[in-house]
C-alpha cells in the first residue's frame, strides 16, 4: 500500500457514511482521477466497496 492509499484509506475512514471520490480529492491534494484510481485499487485488495453512490470503509479486509 502506498502513502497515497493509505491517506485516501483514511480519510474514507474519517467519513462514516461514506464518500465520493470528487468529495475527498479537494482535502487531500489529489486529483479526482487519482483517487478514484486509488478506490478501485483499494477496492480490489478488500478494502473499501462501493455501494453507488458512494464508496465506504471495510473494517476488516477480506481474507
Amino acid at each position: 500500500m502506498t502513502d497515497r492509499d493509505a491517506a485516501v484509506l483514511a480519510a474514507l475512514r474519517a467519513v462514516p457514511a461514506g464518500a465520493l471520490p470528487m468529495h475527498l480529492a479537494p482535502g487531500l491534494g489529489l486529483g479526482v482521477k487519482q483517487v478514484s484510481t486509488v478506490l478501485q485499487r483499494l477496492r480490489i485488495a478488500g478494502l473499501v466497496r462501493f455501494e453507488a453512490p458512494r464508496w465506504t470503509a471495510i473494517e476488516e479486509p477480506r481474507p
